[in-house]
Order: structure tokens, then sequence, then C-alpha cells
């Protein structure tokens, strides 16, 4: 292996739809992420954020969600950040998903719920429960989606002593919730989209209404060579996608035999490299693979394109992912 030359890496980071560089990540967003047993969504927002009085987040069509938990069952795991007025200073909680027995319907969703899961949360000490009602779509709303998961919070921005006002006038920052075994994830790219809509002096403010969204799908890295014998010269070219389309700015790593050999490019606006290598010393047969970790990245001036409701679209993420190409052998 380390007879093996690296000559030139030929890759510019560029700009395309699903670019690592570009815009700044707007203020409230929307991540997922997901393997075939676990699903995890994360919403966020700054602190300058009013807080939200109802967040619908939309499953896409295609997934499935298995209802049949009993009452108490641990279903998964949540932690996050709010920021308390009353004291001023941002606080951690983190908790337990577990399978609520109550369907009671609060005033900002007032349906049947499929089920109920409640982040049962520790904050600065206290015990804080936070309903998640799962419901079915029917109607003009299942344009959107299967099923939505719906979230109501209380409001922050009311005076100390408010019946129903949020605890330590507390204001969400974050909150990630993972689930086991509840989802069945389809093949292919999915869309998730949250409706937010926040409070303003304890009336939720629906002109403020905002949508975010959420693009998953799996990532590809390809590999292929061009060998020169006599120069004892490889050249390998490849291109990262995901979900059909270029990943700029990507890092690629060659792997030499299932091993990292320190040979990296860097994939250009098209979402392709090169690699050059020159080898010296004895003949022998080696297998080489791309393989790339793509962080999630903001592609919000092509996720929020094309409108689907009449909230405006502020910010659209593409999910992280890991790829390897097939093996190629060389005899060099």
């Amino acid at each position: 292996m380390k007879t093996i030359l690296r000559l030139a890496v030929l890759a510019l980071a560029g700009t395309t739809a699903l670019a690592l560089a570009g815009n700044a990540l707007a203020t409230q967003k929307l991540s997922v992420k997901q393997s075939t047993t676990s699903l995890t969504i994360k919403v966020s927002q700054a602190q300058t954020d009013a807080q939200p009085a109802k967040i619908s987040i939309y499953v896409p069509s295609g997934y499935s969600i298995n209802a049949s938990a009993a009452p108490g069952t641990k279903i998964g795991s949540t932690t996050g950040t709010v920021f308390s007025r009353d004291a001023n200073i941002p606080l951690p909680l983190s908790g337990d998903v577990v399978v609520s027995a109550s369907s009671d319907a609060p005033t900002c969703d007032p349906v049947p719920h499929l089920a109920v899961w409640n982040l049962a949360l520790s904050v600065a000490g206290q015990s804080i429960n936070l309903p998640v009602h799962v419901d079915q779509l029917a109607g003009a709303e299942a344009a959107l989606g299967t099923y939505k998961l719906v979230v109501c919070l209380a409001p922050d921005d009311v005076p100390v002593g408010t019946p129903g006002r949020s605890p330590n006038g507390a204001r969400l920052l974050d909150a990630t919730f993972t689930v086991d075994n509840i989802f069945t994830v389809p093949a292919g790219q999915s869309i998730w989209k949250t409706i937010t809509t926040p409070w303003a002096g304890g009336v939720p403010n629906v002109a403020g209404t905002v949508e975010t969204r959420a693009f998953v799908a799996d990532g590809t890295v390809t590999l292929a060579k061009k060998v020169n014998a006599p120069k004892r010269l490889v050249k390998f070219t490849g291109k990262v996608t995901q979900a059909g389309t270029a990943v700029s700015g990507a890092k690629v790593s060659l792997l030499v035999n299932g091993k990292s050999a320190g040979f990296n490019a860097r994939t250009n606006g098209s979402g392709s490299f090169s690699i050059v290598l020159r080898k010296t010393g004895k003949k022998t047969t080696s297998t080489f693979q791309a393989r790339t970790t793509v962080a999630e990245r903001d592609i919000t001036s092509t996720g929020c394109a094309s409108p689907t409701t009449a909230a405006p679209c502020v910010s659209a993420t593409a999910s992280a992912f890991t790829a390897v190409s097939a093996k190629i052998s060389i005899r060099l």
C-alpha cells in the first residue's frame, strides 16, 4: 500500500441543488433521520422566535405507524433545550417517550387520535409531560401525508401567574425525539413537512404560521477506473448523489483493500470527483472503493421552491448519509 503514490486529486467544491455550501440554516428547522428500526425527528428555532402554539409534523405517504403498543410502554427517548424567560437561561431537557393512555383532545388539535405519545421530560428538576398526538389524515389534509404528529405548547409571553402559562416561562429552542420499531420506512426519497403556528400575546398568531421541510433519502457514491498499464497509472472517477441529485463539496475517501490510505477528494458542482494514483514496486492485486459521509445540509433555496401550503416555507434540509461504492479489483 505504501508504494501507491497519489499524483493528483482533481475536484473542486461547487454549488448544486444539494450543496454543502449555500444558505445558512434558517431560523426554524426540521431534521429527520431514519434506519430500518428507528426514526428521529428534530425541530428547532432561534431564541428570538416566538413560542410555538402548535407544531404539526406531517408524515409522508408510504410510511406506516405501529400504534399497537400498550399504554406505559417506552418506545423511545427525547432531548432538547428550552429558554426560561423567568430565569433568563437556557435549560436542557431529557426523558423517555412513553405510550399514553390518554385520548384527550387539546384545544389546538380537537380530533380523535390514533395514538398519544407522552414525552416524559425532566427540566431543571421538574417533571413535565408533553403529549405528541398521532392523527390519521383524511380529506384535503391527506395531500400532505398519511399521518401527522401534533404538539401543543403553552404561551410564554404572558405575565407570570397567568393560568396556562408555560412552566418557568419556557420557550422551545429545540426538541429531538427518537422512537424505535414504530415506523415502517418506505424506499426512496421522502419529504417531511412541518407547519408551525406561534403565540403572540397569549393568542395563536395564524398570520405568523410557517412551513419547514426535511428531505430524507439514502445517498450513493460510484467509482470507475481508467488504467494506463505501461505507466502504472490509475485514474479513478466517480460521483456522489442523493435521490438522483448531485452533492457538491462532499469529501470522498479512497479505500485500498478495505482500509483508508489517505487518498481523498472533494466533489465538484456536478457531484463528480477524480483521483489519480501511480503504483511503484512489486506488482500486486488490490481492491479499491470510494467512501463518503455527508452531513445534514441546508437546501432551502431549492427545497422550498414549490409551496404546498399557504404558509411560507422558511427552511429545508437534506438528510445525512454514508455511502460506499462497489469494489474494483486491479492488478498493477
